[in-house]
Protein backbone atom coordinates (compact mmCIF):
# COMPACT_ATOMS: atom_id res chain seq x y z
CA UNK A 1 0.00 0.00 0.00
CA UNK A 2 2.70 2.36 0.81
CA UNK A 3 4.59 1.45 -1.95
CA UNK A 4 1.79 2.65 -3.84
CA UNK A 5 1.23 5.74 -2.01
CA UNK A 6 4.83 7.25 -2.53
CA UNK A 7 5.07 7.53 -6.37
CA UNK A 8 1.52 9.69 -6.13
CA UNK A 9 2.59 11.42 -3.29
CA UNK A 10 6.49 12.61 -5.13
CA UNK A 11 4.49 13.30 -8.24
CA UNK A 12 2.16 15.82 -5.86
CA UNK A 13 4.59 17.60 -4.55
CA UNK A 14 6.60 17.87 -7.97
CA UNK A 15 3.56 19.18 -9.72
CA UNK A 16 3.50 21.86 -6.11
CA UNK A 17 6.80 23.00 -6.84
CA UNK A 18 6.58 23.36 -10.53
CA UNK A 19 3.03 25.43 -10.19
CA UNK A 20 4.54 27.75 -7.68
CA UNK A 21 7.84 28.41 -10.20
CA UNK A 22 5.63 28.69 -12.76
CA UNK A 23 3.26 31.48 -11.00
CA UNK A 24 6.92 33.23 -9.92
CA UNK A 25 7.92 33.11 -13.11
CA UNK A 26 4.55 35.18 -13.92
CA UNK A 27 4.53 37.72 -11.17
CA UNK A 28 8.29 38.62 -12.21
CA UNK A 29 7.26 38.78 -16.04
CA UNK A 30 4.39 40.28 -15.66
CA UNK A 31 5.76 43.36 -13.27
CA UNK A 32 8.41 43.95 -15.62
CA UNK A 33 6.14 44.29 -18.46
CA UNK A 34 4.27 46.37 -16.99
CA UNK A 35 7.19 48.61 -16.18
CA UNK A 36 7.86 48.85 -19.44
CA UNK A 37 4.51 49.50 -20.66
CA UNK A 38 2.70 51.72 -18.08
CA UNK A 39 5.90 53.07 -15.92
CA UNK A 40 7.19 51.97 -12.88
CA UNK A 41 4.17 53.55 -10.79
CA UNK A 42 2.13 50.31 -11.59
CA UNK A 43 4.78 47.63 -10.71
CA UNK A 44 3.35 47.66 -7.59
CA UNK A 45 -0.56 47.18 -8.59
CA UNK A 46 0.22 44.96 -10.99
CA UNK A 47 2.05 42.36 -8.85
CA UNK A 48 0.03 42.62 -6.21
CA UNK A 49 -3.06 41.67 -8.35
CA UNK A 50 -1.06 39.00 -9.92
CA UNK A 51 -0.58 37.38 -6.64
CA UNK A 52 -3.87 37.43 -6.13
CA UNK A 53 -4.73 35.64 -9.10
CA UNK A 54 -2.27 33.45 -7.92
CA UNK A 55 -3.56 32.36 -4.67
CA UNK A 56 -7.14 32.42 -6.56
CA UNK A 57 -5.93 29.73 -8.35
CA UNK A 58 -4.89 27.67 -5.32
CA UNK A 59 -8.19 27.76 -3.95
CA UNK A 60 -10.32 26.74 -7.16
CA UNK A 61 -7.61 23.86 -7.15
CA UNK A 62 -9.15 22.37 -4.24
CA UNK A 63 -11.41 22.19 -1.70
CA UNK A 64 -9.01 21.91 1.34
CA UNK A 65 -7.35 25.00 -0.43
CA UNK A 66 -10.06 27.57 0.50
CA UNK A 67 -7.53 29.37 2.91
CA UNK A 68 -6.00 30.96 0.18
CA UNK A 69 -9.19 33.17 -0.37
CA UNK A 70 -8.04 35.44 2.34
CA UNK A 71 -4.70 36.45 0.72
CA UNK A 72 -5.74 36.55 -2.38
CA UNK A 73 -8.42 39.09 -1.20
CA UNK A 74 -5.52 41.10 1.19
CA UNK A 75 -3.56 41.51 -2.12
CA UNK A 76 -6.71 42.23 -4.04
CA UNK A 77 -7.93 45.32 -1.76
CA UNK A 78 -4.14 46.55 -1.48
CA UNK A 79 -3.88 46.49 -5.07
CA UNK A 80 -6.71 48.32 -5.45
CA UNK A 81 -6.15 50.59 -3.40
CA UNK A 82 -2.30 51.65 -4.59
CA UNK A 83 -4.75 52.01 -8.34
CA UNK A 84 -6.58 54.31 -6.49
CA UNK A 85 -3.47 56.34 -5.13
CA UNK A 86 -2.02 56.31 -8.35
CA UNK A 87 -4.01 56.49 -11.48
CA UNK A 88 -6.78 58.69 -9.96
CA UNK A 89 -6.24 62.12 -10.99
CA UNK A 90 -5.91 64.24 -7.97
CA UNK A 91 -6.04 68.04 -7.73
CA UNK A 92 -3.32 70.33 -8.57
CA UNK A 93 -4.38 72.29 -5.99
CA UNK A 94 -4.08 70.16 -2.90
CA UNK A 95 -2.38 66.85 -4.14
CA UNK A 96 -4.15 65.05 -1.64
CA UNK A 97 -7.84 65.24 -2.96
CA UNK A 98 -9.09 63.19 -5.81
CA UNK A 99 -10.77 65.22 -8.38
CA UNK A 100 -13.69 63.50 -10.48
CA UNK A 101 -15.41 65.10 -13.11
CA UNK A 102 -19.18 65.32 -12.77
CA UNK A 103 -21.47 66.05 -15.89
CA UNK A 104 -19.59 69.33 -16.75
CA UNK A 105 -16.44 69.07 -17.78
CA UNK A 106 -15.49 72.05 -15.38
CA UNK A 107 -17.08 70.59 -12.64
CA UNK A 108 -15.35 68.90 -10.30
CA UNK A 109 -15.46 67.21 -6.87
CA UNK A 110 -12.93 66.97 -4.21
CA UNK A 111 -12.54 63.70 -2.17
CA UNK A 112 -10.02 63.30 0.56
CA UNK A 113 -7.74 60.16 -0.52
CA UNK A 114 -8.44 58.55 3.27
CA UNK A 115 -12.28 59.06 2.21
CA UNK A 116 -12.08 56.76 -0.87
CA UNK A 117 -8.78 54.31 -0.19
CA UNK A 118 -9.74 53.58 3.68
CA UNK A 119 -13.58 52.49 3.40
CA UNK A 120 -12.55 50.49 0.22
CA UNK A 121 -9.94 48.50 2.06
CA UNK A 122 -12.22 47.89 4.61
CA UNK A 123 -15.07 46.91 2.34
CA UNK A 124 -13.00 44.92 0.11
CA UNK A 125 -11.28 42.93 3.37
CA UNK A 126 -14.89 42.45 4.65
CA UNK A 127 -16.44 40.89 1.59
CA UNK A 128 -13.14 38.89 1.34
CA UNK A 129 -13.78 37.41 4.94
CA UNK A 130 -17.59 37.04 4.62
CA UNK A 131 -17.10 35.02 1.09
CA UNK A 132 -14.55 33.19 3.17
CA UNK A 133 -17.50 32.45 5.73
CA UNK A 134 -19.97 31.25 3.10
CA UNK A 135 -18.22 28.86 1.81
CA UNK A 136 -17.98 26.30 5.15
CA UNK A 137 -19.64 26.42 8.02
CA UNK A 138 -16.08 25.61 10.03
CA UNK A 139 -15.22 29.33 8.79
CA UNK A 140 -18.02 30.42 10.35
CA UNK A 141 -15.30 32.88 12.71
CA UNK A 142 -14.66 34.71 9.57
CA UNK A 143 -18.03 36.50 10.20
CA UNK A 144 -16.39 37.98 13.33
CA UNK A 145 -13.52 40.03 11.03
CA UNK A 146 -16.02 40.70 8.32
CA UNK A 147 -18.04 42.71 10.40
CA UNK A 148 -15.17 44.06 11.96
CA UNK A 149 -13.49 45.32 8.76
CA UNK A 150 -17.30 46.60 7.72
CA UNK A 151 -18.03 48.44 10.60
CA UNK A 152 -14.67 50.45 10.47
CA UNK A 153 -15.39 51.39 6.92
CA UNK A 154 -18.91 52.76 7.84
CA UNK A 155 -17.45 55.01 10.62
CA UNK A 156 -15.03 56.20 7.98
CA UNK A 157 -17.69 56.99 5.31
CA UNK A 158 -20.04 58.57 8.38
CA UNK A 159 -16.85 60.25 9.45
CA UNK A 160 -16.14 61.94 6.00
CA UNK A 161 -19.52 62.47 4.43
CA UNK A 162 -22.00 63.89 7.78
CA UNK A 163 -20.36 67.01 9.10
CA UNK A 164 -19.93 67.40 12.61
CA UNK A 165 -17.77 69.16 15.22
CA UNK A 166 -14.88 67.07 16.54
CA UNK A 167 -14.13 66.69 19.82
CA UNK A 168 -11.40 68.20 21.82
CA UNK A 169 -7.95 66.91 21.57
CA UNK A 170 -6.18 66.51 25.28
CA UNK A 171 -2.79 65.98 25.05
CA UNK A 172 -1.39 62.63 26.14
CA UNK A 173 -5.09 61.21 26.00
CA UNK A 174 -6.80 58.61 23.63
CA UNK A 175 -9.11 60.32 21.44
CA UNK A 176 -12.44 58.43 20.22
CA UNK A 177 -14.34 59.75 17.30
CA UNK A 178 -17.32 60.94 17.07
CA UNK A 179 -19.00 57.73 15.30
CA UNK A 180 -17.30 55.34 17.48
CA UNK A 181 -20.58 54.20 18.58
CA UNK A 182 -20.97 53.14 15.27
CA UNK A 183 -18.08 51.07 15.04
CA UNK A 184 -20.10 49.47 18.52
CA UNK A 185 -23.30 48.84 17.16
CA UNK A 186 -21.64 47.05 13.43
CA UNK A 187 -19.70 44.31 16.54
CA UNK A 188 -23.22 43.92 18.11
CA UNK A 189 -24.80 43.52 14.80
CA UNK A 190 -22.07 40.93 13.88
CA UNK A 191 -22.10 39.17 17.07
CA UNK A 192 -26.14 38.99 16.93
CA UNK A 193 -26.20 37.47 14.00
CA UNK A 194 -23.52 34.70 14.99
CA UNK A 195 -25.90 34.28 17.87
CA UNK A 196 -28.79 33.81 15.55
CA UNK A 197 -26.78 30.99 13.91
CA UNK A 198 -26.83 29.44 16.83
CA UNK A 199 -28.68 26.48 15.87
CA UNK A 200 -25.88 25.40 12.80
CA UNK A 201 -22.84 26.87 14.36
CA UNK A 202 -21.08 26.98 17.84
CA UNK A 203 -22.27 30.32 18.75
CA UNK A 204 -24.40 30.36 21.49
CA UNK A 205 -22.13 32.64 23.26
CA UNK A 206 -21.75 35.51 20.75
CA UNK A 207 -24.90 36.87 22.62
CA UNK A 208 -22.90 38.04 25.37
CA UNK A 209 -20.18 40.07 23.37
CA UNK A 210 -23.23 41.41 21.48
CA UNK A 211 -24.74 42.41 24.78
CA UNK A 212 -21.37 44.22 25.93
CA UNK A 213 -21.23 46.16 22.70
CA UNK A 214 -24.56 47.06 22.37
CA UNK A 215 -23.99 48.70 26.19
CA UNK A 216 -20.83 50.59 24.69
CA UNK A 217 -22.91 52.09 21.96
CA UNK A 218 -24.83 53.21 24.84
CA UNK A 219 -22.81 54.37 26.75
CA UNK A 220 -20.45 56.09 24.16
CA UNK A 221 -23.60 58.17 23.25
CA UNK A 222 -24.84 58.92 26.80
CA UNK A 223 -21.10 60.03 27.46
CA UNK A 224 -20.31 62.05 24.37
CA UNK A 225 -16.85 63.94 24.20
CA UNK A 226 -16.21 62.43 27.61
CA UNK A 227 -16.03 59.09 26.87
CA UNK A 228 -12.53 59.37 26.15
CA UNK A 229 -12.05 59.84 29.88
CA UNK A 230 -13.58 57.27 30.94
CA UNK A 231 -13.40 55.09 28.17
CA UNK A 232 -10.95 52.42 30.08
CA UNK A 233 -13.20 52.67 33.01
CA UNK A 234 -16.15 52.00 31.43
CA UNK A 235 -14.97 49.07 28.92
CA UNK A 236 -14.03 47.69 32.53
CA UNK A 237 -17.34 47.80 33.87
CA UNK A 238 -19.23 46.37 31.12
CA UNK A 239 -16.61 43.80 30.86
CA UNK A 240 -17.54 42.84 34.15
CA UNK A 241 -21.26 43.01 34.19
CA UNK A 242 -21.37 41.09 31.06
CA UNK A 243 -18.93 38.45 32.35
CA UNK A 244 -21.26 37.97 35.39
CA UNK A 245 -24.45 37.68 33.27
CA UNK A 246 -23.02 34.88 31.22
CA UNK A 247 -21.98 32.98 34.23
CA UNK A 248 -25.46 33.97 35.76
CA UNK A 249 -27.38 32.83 32.73
CA UNK A 250 -25.47 30.02 31.42
CA UNK A 251 -27.60 26.43 31.48
CA UNK A 252 -25.91 23.44 33.36
CA UNK A 253 -25.07 20.98 31.76
CA UNK A 254 -27.10 17.45 32.58
CA UNK A 255 -25.50 15.54 35.31
CA UNK A 256 -24.05 18.08 36.77
CA UNK A 257 -24.59 19.72 40.13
Amino acid sequence: MNTILKPQSANRKTKIITIFLSLFFILAGGGLLAANSFGDEVIGPTILFLFALCFSVIATWDRKNQWAIIPAGLFASIGLVVVLDTLIPQSEATGHFYRLEVLIPKMEILIPQSAVTGPVLMFLLAATFLVFAILSKKNWWAIIPAGLFASIGLVVVLDTLIPHEEYPRIHGMFIWGYYTWVLFLGLTTTFGILWLLRKILPTNWAIYPAVGFLAMAVLFIIEGAHFSEYWLETMVLVFGVTLLLAVLTRKKQPGSE
